[in-house]
């Protein structure tokens, strides 16, 4: 939504003439959602009621649903910066290009604008070489041969990230898939034998680490989490990371993400600190996280032996437009050591190289003749050696600017964090608040959210699953699809390691596990969403509640195929 309208909303009087359009409804309260909402809400919201809308027509506008939104979380309007960076820096997400991007599979974290981008001419900012390596030790010396642009590129990313640049090594893989590729292949497996992931989702990256492993006859195991909270299990997860030391069996490398990239649900740290305790090495996946995560204290204060993260080069792209980042701390790279002759693939060993795309500001040719033309202009007037090194690096910036990063640092950790949870929290509670209409027994809601729900403490990722009528679950493909069509982009996933506990009829006080396998439409915000994407993909999914809508669009396929045909 624009700033100007967020200003409209910041000078608007709450006191009666602008109270929550909801707030005249005869409602029942949620205690647990009360509880969870009445930390960070001042006003009287549909959030915190048990309102039902049965219908798409029932829904308020975008500008009364705005209002409720800053009535629920005031304290999102002081986000407005980001809504002005969106309108002047990224116009490719704008209103007008009616496309909403919700469907990443990775951290969406950009390295420049698409101003920027689109500014010189239309092809990428940077380009990047390949080169395949065959053991650990050339791996880590290929990652300190740097030209100025790739030291300055290393230097901006790494503090980013927030990690100590004399702490880690940095090497840029194809992309977040290919860094778990490396580091399957090279970890030493042989001398640690065991993996251990805490995934409640599939991940192709994280499922190539394993097949890799289980090619070197490694077993890995895998936490498992509750239904429906997609919660870890923590008591198995505790026996899986210290049962080791009790068998004095050797570790191995433990994955783990923070936060659910599907479902939002967030782990403690303290189950890193548990598993160095136990002698692992701890390989740390990012991709969850919000573009400021790693501000946060406790990331601040553990630094995981290894570290995943990808960056796209323009917001709004593909994935394949950005690179991966493997992290080595340079204390641990001894555990990069495994045998040539165990590698699986060589050419899961392929890292890249990346250089300024426009040649005339080569970073080999131009800088490098800059640098002269300073050194000729320091003997001719008798500079100082400080102000050649001022005047390089002036240059150097002129280069390239790397503007998203610079965006989400201006925004900071708070603004954005405060910003997401609040569209988040208002989606989840709009998505629950359809309801089918009828005199269903017992009510039948439009949408099951599938992980936390109303949770302050969670992340920016919301999964869900849609309903008809009738009970029946509608095939998440087919809700992916037909959001395309809106020009909303989700994404179609699967939960997976999901145990859930029941009572068996016949024993009564016996439990029983069953292990499930779920499909689920998943939604991911990021730093650049506004609430004219939340509200889109709410509209969006309150066709459902027209029983024909699923139906008439299967008619509408068929007759488009037999047309095409006919052709």
């Amino acid at each position: 939504m624009g700033s100007h309208f967020i200003q409209e909303a910041s000078e608007a009087c709450f006191n009666g003439c602008c109270s929550s359009p909801f707030s005249t409804q005869s409602l029942t309260h949620k205690q647990e959602e009360d509880h969870e909402f009445s930390i960070i809400t001042t006003g009287t919201s549909f959030l915190t009621r048990d309102i039902k809308f049965t219908s798409q027509e029932s829904l308020p506008s975008l500008h009364t649903s705005f209002y409720d939104l800053i009535t629920a979380f005031p304290d999102y309007l002081q986000t407005n910066q980001a809504d002005h960076l969106r309108s002047t820096e990224y116009q490719n997400l704008s209103y007008s290009s009616s496309h909403v991007l919700l469907n990443h599979t990775g951290q969406q974290q950009p390295l420049f604008s698409y101003s920027q981008s689109i500014s010189g001419s239309d092809q990428s900012l940077f380009t990047l070489s390949f080169k395949q390596v065959s053991s650990g030790e050339e791996l880590l010396s290929f990652a300190t041969e740097e030209s100025r642009f790739q030291t300055r590129m290393r230097r901006r990313i790494t503090s980013f990230m927030n990690l100590e640049e004399s702490e880690y090594h940095m090497i840029l893989t194809q992309d977040r898939s290919s860094a778990f590729k490396i580091l399957a292949e090279l970890y030493c497996f042989k001398t640690c034998p065991n993996l251990l992931t805490v995934y409640n989702y599939e991940d192709e990256a994280v499922e190539e680490m394993i097949r890799i492993s289980e090619k070197k006859g490694i077993k890995a195991k895998a936490a498992e989490f509750s239904w429906p909270s997609t919660e870890i299990v923590s008591e198995k997860l505790k026996r899986k990371i210290t049962r080791s030391k009790r068998r004095r069996d050797k570790r191995g490398l433990f994955v783990f993400p923070l936060q659910s990239l599907v479902t939002g649900a967030s782990y403690s740290y303290s189950w890193m600190s548990l598993a160095h305790e136990n002698e692992w090495h701890v390989l740390l996946d990012t991709s969850a996280l919000s573009s400021k995560d790693m501000e946060t204290l406790g990331l601040s204060l553990f630094r995981p032996d290894f570290l995943i993260c990808s960056f796209t080069e323009v917001l709004g792209q593909d994935d394949s437009s950005g690179f991966g980042c493997l992290f080595v701390k340079k204390s641990s790279s001894q555990a990069l050591s495994e045998a040539p002759e165990l590698i699986t693939n060589p050419a899961n060993l392929t890292v890249v190289k990346a250089e300024p795309a426009r040649k005339t500001e080569n970073d080999e040719t131009t800088l490098g003749q800059s640098s002269l033309d300073h050194e000729e202009d320091h003997n001719a007037a008798s500079t100082s050696a400080t102000d050649i090194v001022e005047v390089e690096e002036e240059d150097d910036k002129a280069l390239i600017e790397f503007r998203g990063l610079d965006h989400a640092d201006s925004l900071g950790l708070v603004l954005i964090s405060r910003r997401l949870k609040s569209l988040t929290l208002w989606l989840v509670r709009a998505l629950t608040c359809l309801k089918h209409p009828g005199s269903h027994q017992p009510e039948m809601y439009l949408v099951k959210i599938c992980g936390p729900k109303t949770r302050p403490k969670r992340g920016p990722s919301i999964s869900f699953n849609v309903f008809d009528w009738q009970g029946e679950k509608v095939d998440p493909s087919v809700v992916v699809r037909l959001a395309e069509r809106e020009k909303i982009g989700l994404r179609c996933a699967y939960l997976q390691k999901i145990s859930r506990i029941g009572k068996d009829k016949k024993k009564s006080n016996e439990k029983q596990n069953l292990s499930l396998r779920v499909s689920v439409v998943s939604v991911r915000l990021g730093f650049m969403t506004n609430f004219d994407d939340v509200f889109r993909v709410w509209g969006f999914v309150s066709r459902f509640l027209d029983a024909d809508f699923v139906e008439k669009e299967k008619w509408r396929k068929k007759a488009l195929e037999k047309n095409k045909s006919c052709d």
